[in-house]
């Protein structure tokens, strides 16, 4: 895959900050930077040129934002669908960086996603979870975005909560620091990613494993991100692992001991050397358990020289759902869940179908689709009072 072809998209503040910082990155030349929100000085923050920025809902919010409605992020992008289609049009792959709990990230990414999926472009989605101070309506609107529709769409999702940073920072630290030392870690991180899916010279990972480790409903992950350079000498590998490990959206070294499987990236300059690439990943050895799945990439481009950078992304998977293990077919790469149980005779409980009503978000309030008497919009099971057989017996009262 060409670089050139690779495209990150920066939604809402949050995203447009790390477009921002990944623009100030020379390693980032080849990548095509653009950025997406309906605040006009979010967009401003992406230092990007106007043909690169959409600002959507112009004509209706005035570029003064959602604040805070999801259903006005659905409808701001809904009506830039053309927009966007020509702002990520002839991609190879997308990425979509966010910080979710907002209007705009969270009811915008799923429409770039569902334009993305309609132009036949895989979609990678890169968004932190808001911090615990910011509230309760933050963190229900973002993990509802992530449940509803990021993970439903996306082909992989990468979702880390902004509160690691207090594993690391100080009570003292500023708030501007914290966020700050987020977007740089999230903008590696987006770098490290789009490396890792392009053609590795050295190692590549394949996308499809990728897709399948991350395609996850239930899944939280942490990132870390070493830099060394040159001047560290001989011991650059061992530099770069050790900022790795104290990154502050990694949680610590535990993160990786404890996780059902790590994404590891390398990239380095062209003097990057063979005995470099088996010293890290020897390390990251040391910390990963055998049953964990891995995934490593590593690569060399003339942007990278004089630089070595590590990064890894730790998964943890939710014990309640089963956990497919990539390349490997039948029962044999699955995982009991440990909310089943098993009858006498080896049978699994099966759960529930989750017929849960779903609302139609924006389309609420448009004209109903009535024929005989029944709108057509509402599920026949529901419109036809059915009664759910979930094989279990039924009480009598």
């Amino acid at each position: 895959m060409e670089k050139e072809k690779f495209t990150i998209m920066g939604v809402g503040g949050a995203g447009c900050r790390v477009i921002g910082t990944l623009r100030q990155m020379s390693a980032a030349e080849k990548i095509r930077l653009v950025a997406a929100d309906t605040d006009r000085s979010g967009l401003e923050s992406s230092g990007l040129p106007a043909d690169r920025c959409l600002l959507a809902g112009e004509m209706w919010r005035g570029g003064r934002g959602c604040g805070g409605n999801v259903g006005d992020g659905q409808i701001a992008f809904g009506r830039a669908r053309t927009e966007i289609a020509n702002m990520i049009s002839g991609s190879s792959m997308l990425l979509v960086s966010a910080g979710l709990g907002g209007g705009t990230a969270s009811g915008g990414i799923p429409v770039v996603l569902s334009e993305a999926m309609r132009l036949h472009i895989p979609s990678v989605v890169l968004v932190t979870l808001p911090f615990a101070h910011e509230g309760n309506l933050r963190r229900r609107q973002a993990v509802q975005a992530l449940d509803e529709d990021i993970h439903k769409i996306a082909d992989a999702v990468v979702a880390m909560p902004n509160d690691l940073l207090f594993s690391v920072l100080p009570s003292t630290a500023p708030l501007a620091e914290a966020f700050r030392m987020a977007d740089e870690q999230v903008a590696r991180t987006a770098l490290a990613l789009s490396e890792l899916l392009c053609a590795g010279n050295l190692l590549n990972a394949d996308f499809s494993a990728f897709s399948a480790l991350l395609k996850r409903r239930k899944s939280r992950c942490s990132l870390g991100v070493g830099v060394s350079r040159t001047e560290d000498g001989a011991r650059r590998p061992e530099i770069a692992f050790e900022e790795m490990l104290c990154s502050p959206l990694l949680g610590g070294a535990s993160s990786l001991t404890e996780a059902d499987a790590v994404i590891f990236s390398l990239l380095g300059g062209p003097e990057l050397a063979v005995g470099d690439v088996q010293a890290v990943f020897s390390l990251a050895e040391r910390y990963t358990r055998p049953e964990t799945v891995m995934l490593t990439s590593a690569s060399t481009a003339p942007e990278w020289k004089g630089m070595l950078q590590f990064s890894a992304v730790a998964i943890k998977f939710d014990r309640q759902e089963e956990i497919a293990v990539p390349g490997k077919g039948g029962s044999g790469g699955r995982r009991q869940s440990e909310q089943g149980s098993l009858f006498g005779d080896g049978a699994v409980e099966q759960p529930a179908l989750p017929f849960d009503h779903v609302s139609k978000g924006i389309m609420e309030s448009t004209q109903k689709v009535v024929w005989n008497g029944e709108d057509l919009d509402i599920p026949t099971y529901i419109r036809r009072n059915a009664v759910i057989d979930n094989g279990q017996p039924v009480r009598k009262k």
